[in-house]
C-alpha cells in the first residue's frame, strides 16, 4: 500500500479511487472566511482537495477571532483571505492553497472571467445581491460551476445549493446485487439444474445456494401458471410454503434464505421508471458534440435495452450478488457466471458507445473502458437532479408549498422566511437586524419585513410568530464556533457529493434550527 493511498484509506472506501481523483482535481473559491467558511474548507482540504482559493477583502477583527477556530491573535488585523489560507495549508501537504485580499465584486469587475477557473464556489457572509450575482455567472458559465451558499446566524444556519444540473451514476444503493430469479439467463438457469436436490449427503444439501433453490422453485411454478411468477400476496406466500416443504431440517439455512428473498424475487425484473425518465429525456434524446459522457452512456445503455436481442429489454446485469451459505467453489462458481454475463453486456454497451461517439464525430474509445463498466453496474441507480435557479426562487415562488411547508408544526421553514426577510430588512437600512446598538428597536421593522414577504406569497401574516422575529433580531447576525463547525460539516458533506458524483446530494435548501436541535431540506 502506497503512502497516499495508506494516508486517504478510510475516506477511500467510501468513494474509491475514482472519487479521490475528483477531489484531487478539485479547485474551490470560498467566498469569506468566515468561521462556517473555515470550517467548510477544512472539511475538505483533510480528505485532499487539490486546490482552494480564499477571497475576502476584510482583516482580522477580535470578533473574528472568538468566533472562528483558524484565526489566532497572531491574525489581529492581518488579511483574513491570507491568515485562513495559511492556516488551513498546514492541515494538508497534498493541498495547494491560494488567496486574493479583494471584494469578490471587485474581483469580478476586473476580470468578468474570475470564476471560470474553479469547479465550485463556496460563498458565506455574502448579501443577496452578491449572492444572485456570484449565482447567475456559476449558472450561466458553459461549465455550469457549482455554487453552495451557506449562512449561520446565530443558532441557524442555511446551506443552498445551486447548478442547472447534476448527474450521479454511482449514488451507492443499500443493495446492487440483481440475481433476476424471474428471467434467468441460460448459463444462470443450467447452473441450477447442475445441483441434485435428492442427494443424500447433508453436507452438500445444505449448501446448495439458495438462487439456485429460489430458480427450482420459481420454474416449477411457472411451469404450473402459465409462465408467470407469483404476483399476489397468497402466491408468494404459497411459493414460500412449497420451498418450506423441501427443508430436511429447521437448520436448512440456505431454504431460509431462499423463503427470505421469496417477496424481493417476485418482484418483476424491469427498466425502472426513473430510469425510463433519464432515456426519454431531451438531452439523451438529442447528443451534440458537447454532450456530457453521463448523456452519451445513458444513450448506448438505452439502445442496448431496446435491442431485445442481446438485452431482452432490461438493463445490463450489475454482476453483483449477495452474500449466502453455499460451499466456496459453488459460491464462486455462481459468482462467476453472473460476472461473465456483466462482462457481455458491458462490452455490448462499449459498442453501443462507440458508434454513439462516431456518430457525433468523436473518438471511439475516448469513454474510458472502466467508465463505462461502472455506468453499466450502477444502471439500475442512477440519478439526475435538476435545481432551480436562484434567480426563479425569488420570482416564481413555489407559494403553496411554501404554505404547506409553513403550516406544518413547528416547521423550521420558518426560518427560511426570516433570513429572507433580514435580506429585505438590509436592502432598507444597509444593515442587518440587530447589527444597531439597541437591537430590539429592529423588530418592529423586521416583523413588517416578514409580513410584506408572506403577503406576497399570499399566505396569512401570522403564520410567522414574532417571537421569532425577537429571537433572530437578539442573535445580531452573530456567529456561534459550534453552529459554524456543524453547518461546515453538513455543507462540505455536500460538495464532496458533488465534486465526486456520487452519493446524492440534498435538493435544495437546507436549514438548520441550532435550539431546537430540528432540521429538513425544502426544495424552494
Amino acid at each position: 500500500m502506497d503512502a497516499k493511498t495508506q494516508k486517504y484509506d478510510r475516506q477511500l472506501r467510501l468513494w474509491g479511487s475514482g472519487g479521490q481523483q475528483a477531489l484531487e482535481s478539485a479547485h474551490i473559491l470560498l467566498i469569506n472566511a468566515s468561521a462556517v467558511g473555515c470550517e467548510i474548507l477544512k472539511n475538505l482540504v483533510l480528505p485532499g482537495i487539490g486546490q482552494f482559493t480564499v477571497i475576502d477583502q476584510r482583516t482580522v477583527t477580535q470578533s473574528d477571532i472568538g468566533s472562528n477556530f483558524f484565526l489566532d491573535s497572531d491574525s489581529l488585523g492581518k488579511s483574513r483571505a491570507e491568515r485562513a489560507a495559511e492556516l488551513l495549508g498546514e492541515l494538508n501537504e497534498d493541498v495547494s492553497g491560494h488567496w486574493v485580499a479583494k471584494d469578490i465584486l471587485f474581483a469580478l469587475t476586473e476580470d468578468p472571467s474570475f470564476l471560470s477557473q474553479f469547479s465550485m464556489v463556496i460563498a458565506t457572509d455574502i448579501t443577496r445581491q452578491i449572492a444572485e450575482k456570484v449565482s447567475s455567472l456559476c449558472w450561466t458559465n458553459q461549465y455550469a460551476i457549482p455554487f453552495v451558499w451557506v449562512k449561520t446566524v446565530g443558532l441557524l444556519g442555511t446551506a443552498r445549493v445551486i447548478l442547472p444540473e447534476h448527474v450521479i451514476v454511482e449514488t451507492h444503493p443499500d443493495n446492487v446485487a440483481d440475481i433476476r430469479i424471474d428471467t434467468p439467463f441460460p448459463e444462470l438457469s443450467n447452473y441450477a439444474k447442475s445441483f441434485d436436490f435428492n442427494t443424500q449427503d447433508t453436507l452438500e444439501f445444505g449448501h446448495i445456494p439458495y438462487v439456485a433453490i429460489l430458480l427450482k422453485y420459481m420454474e416449477e411454478w411457472k411451469q404450473e401458471h402459465d409462465g408467470k411468477i407469483p404476483g399476489t400476496y397468497a402466491e408468494k406466500n404459497q411459493l414460500k410454503a412449497n420451498i418450506r416443504s423441501g427443508m430436511r431440517s429447521g437448520d436448512d439455512e440456505n431454504f431460509d434464505e431462499a423463503i427470505n428473498s421469496v417477496l424481493r424475487s417476485c418482484q418483476p425484473t424491469v427498466v425502472p421508471s426513473a430510469i425510463k425518465a433519464i432515456f426519454s429525456d431531451p438531452k439523451c434524446e438529442t447528443l451534440t458534440p458537447e454532450s456530457s459522457n453521463f448523456w452519451i452512456l445513458a444513450r448506448a445503455v438505452r439502445d442496448f435495452v431496446n435491442d431485445h436481442g442481446k438485452s431482452g429489454g432490461l438493463l445490463p446485469l450489475s454482476g453483483t450478488i449477495p452474500d449466502m451459505k453455499a460451499q466456496t467453489d459453488s459460491y464462486v462458481t455462481l459468482q462467476s457466471i453472473y460476472k461473465t454475463k456483466a462482462k457481455q453486456d458491458v462490452q455490448e454497451v462499449s459498442k453501443l458507445v462507440d458508434t454513439v461517439l462516431e456518430s457525433l464525430g468523436l473518438a471511439p474509445g475516448s469513454i474510458a473502458s472502466e467508465e463505462i463498466e461502472t455506468f453499466c453496474k450502477y444502471s439500475a441507480f442512477l440519478k439526475v437532479i435538476r435545481y432551480r435557479s436562484l434567480e426563479d426562487e425569488y420570482t416564481q415562488p413555489k407559494t403553496k408549498q411554501i404554505a404547506s411547508w409553513l403550516s406544518e408544526e413547528d416547521s423550521v421553514f420558518a426560518h427560511y422566511v426570516l433570513l429572507r426577510a433580514s435580506d429585505s430588512f438590509f436592502d432598507d437600512h444597509g444593515r442587518y437586524p440587530g447589527e444597531s446598538n439597541d437591537w430590539e428597536e429592529d423588530v418592529d421593522h423586521l416583523h413588517a419585513n416578514v409580513a410584506t414577504l408572506l403577503q406576497s406569497w399570499g399566505i396569512d401574516t401570522d403564520v410567522i410568530s414574532k417571537d421569532l422575529t425577537h429571537e433572530i433580531c437578539r442573535f445580531g447576525r452573530g456567529a456561534i464556533h459550534n453552529i459554524a463547525s456543524f453547518m461546515g460539516g453538513v455543507a462540505s458533506q455536500e460538495v464532496i457529493k458533488l465534486i465526486t458524483h456520487q452519493y446524492i446530494p440534498m435538493d435544495n435548501t437546507f436549514i438548520f434550527d441550532g435550539a431546537r436541535s430540528v432540521s429538513a431540506v425544502f426544495a424552494v
